[in-house]
């Protein structure tokens, strides 16, 4: 068949089929050169893709080996504010504060749990300082062998102790404080203290404070902030606990909230007996402030209460704690007290933790919620009546407090009592939990812990305050009436 072109000349099917196979010759060629360069992108693209992933896994395991470095001795970074660039600061600061710095900080591990502390100094009048042969099992996060029986005790009783405050001071003329030779003289002779604090933040957020004497009280002369080496951490805390720091690390690393954790108190104690009683609180006394409350009453964001039951009819927000370890205005710590508005009641047991012997007591307060109107419990156990303090209302801030958790120590105590009294060894127990006995995040709720003393004139009373986060406020006063034959009060030294 012929087919007329446009230009009125014949083409012919013959011609069109000649060229077929040159042309199925040429899309063949085509579809080759398109499937090789393919191939060779996909082979390019495969290296990158290794190449990539390589690196990436190289910059992990640097990150890493950077992150948990362990060996004995590393040199760290300090960090240190100015007045100006930390105004929310509630320390008493002396004359000289930042006039005696120092530049870094070297730490040794000595064998074991024990450490040294060496800070270097950075100006020609500044002296060396050293804390020798410290004992870090009594600082770094642990929990009580007789809690290991419940994981979920466990687990709350390590975010609770890693993620409140542990100061311990070192006075002189301790042992374990050495102000080397050099500088002006000034630290040689007025030094009086250096306290090494874990702060309520992530893992291996530490502190140091170097104190002096002026006008008859203690004064900060530097604050410094550093990183505690996690691989060296890790190795103590795995000694001091029996368990993996692995299994535990984000938690202790970064903040996980373990609300809604059932909370087995059968697992942490027996009660021998109970006894519903009498705990008054004094919604209508003006709140009090002396010590730590005084100085930290600017960080209170809200009108600060004249009464206890001011705290109870309001929005309630505190300058929050951050990274590396100081207040913050601009960060609002927002509360939810409305839980504790309403007292409905108190028992007092007799109780015996697991594997122990001796009776201890706990006491229950529980609220109702003026907001929502649900029941919450406050449980405060593992309390021995004689290591109580005795002490009068004005002189409050001698009584004993702790964080809620368990085995917690006190917020602030010597070396030589954590010595005396490891962490790992103490019986106290505290949480705030729900109808349900789940537990709920104190911190949220606004509640540190408690503080406790027996009445310096009626031997049958007992004061409880609520310490409120960060210890800020106290958030109320419980009167708790002892009769002698369920609270028996030994003798103490009255502290008037």
């Amino acid at each position: 068949m012929n087919h007329y072109t446009s230009d009125g000349g014949v083409h012919s099917d013959i011609v069109g089929q000649s060229d077929r196979p040159l042309i199925q010759s040429s899309l063949a060629w085509s579809m080759k050169a398109v499937r090789t360069q393919a191939h060779r992108f996909k082979k390019r693209a495969t290296f990158a893709s290794l190449a990539c992933l390589t690196l990436l896994i190289i910059g992990g395991l640097i990150w890493f080996a950077d992150r948990y470095d362990d060996r004995p001795q590393q040199t760290v970074a300090l960090i240190a504010f100015s007045k100006d660039e930390y105004p929310e600061s509630p320390e008493n600061t002396s004359q000289v504060f930042g006039a005696y710095p120092h530049r870094q900080l070297i730490i040794e591990q000595l064998g074991g749990t024990r450490f040294r502390f060496l800070l270097e100094p950075a100006t020609p009048q500044t002296a060396a300082i050293e804390l020798a042969d410290v004992d870090l099992a009594h600082v770094v996060t642990a929990v009580p062998p007789w809690v290991k029986a419940g994981p979920d005790l466990t687990r709350v009783g390590l975010i609770d102790r890693e993620w409140n405050r542990q100061q311990v001071r070192f006075t002189r003329p301790s042992t374990h404080l050495d102000v080397r030779e050099g500088g002006d003289g000034f630290e040689q002779r007025a030094l009086t203290r250096v306290d090494l604090a874990r702060n309520c933040l992530n893992a291996g957020l530490w502190e140091l404070l170097l104190f002096t004497t002026e006008d008859g009280e203690e004064r900060v002369y530097e604050h410094l902030w550093f990183t505690f080496p996690l691989g060296l951490y890790k190795q103590v805390f795995e000694r001091v606990n029996d368990l993996s720091y692995w299994s535990y690390w984000w938690s202790l690393e970064h903040w996980v909230d373990p609300s809604g954790t059932a909370i087995r108190l059968d697992r942490l104690r027996t009660v021998e007996r109970e006894w519903p009683i009498q705990a008054t609180a004094q919604w209508d006394q003006p709140v009090v402030a002396m010590g730590e409350q005084a100085r930290k009453r600017k960080n209170i964001l809200t009108p600060v209460a004249a009464t206890y039951r001011d705290w109870y009819n309001q929005p309630v927000r505190f300058a929050s704690f951050i990274p590396p370890g100081r207040y913050s205005r601009a960060h609002p710590r927002e509360t939810q007290l409305h839980y504790l508005a309403e007292l409905t009641g108190a028992i007092v047991r007799r109780v015996k933790l697991k594997e122990d012997t001796h009776s201890l007591f706990e006491i229950e307060l529980a609220f109702r919620s003026s907001k929502t109107g649900e029941s919450t419990r406050l449980i405060l156990g593992g309390l021995d009546w004689a290591a109580i303090p005795v002490a009068s209302s004005e002189q409050y801030d001698r009584g004993w407090q702790v964080p809620l958790g368990i085995g917690n120590p006190s917020f602030f105590e010597s070396y030589e009592q954590v010595v005396a009294s490891p962490p790992i060894q103490r019986t106290f127990y505290g949480f705030h939990l729900d109808a349900q006995n789940r537990w709920l995040d104190h911190h949220a709720i606004g509640v540190d812990g408690p503080l406790l003393h027996w009445d310096a004139d009626h031997p049958s009373l007992l004061h409880l305050y609520l310490l409120s986060y960060e210890r800020h406020a106290l958030l109320n006063h419980f009167v708790i009436t002892c009769p002698s034959d369920i609270c028996p009060v030994r003798e103490h030294d009255r502290i008037r």
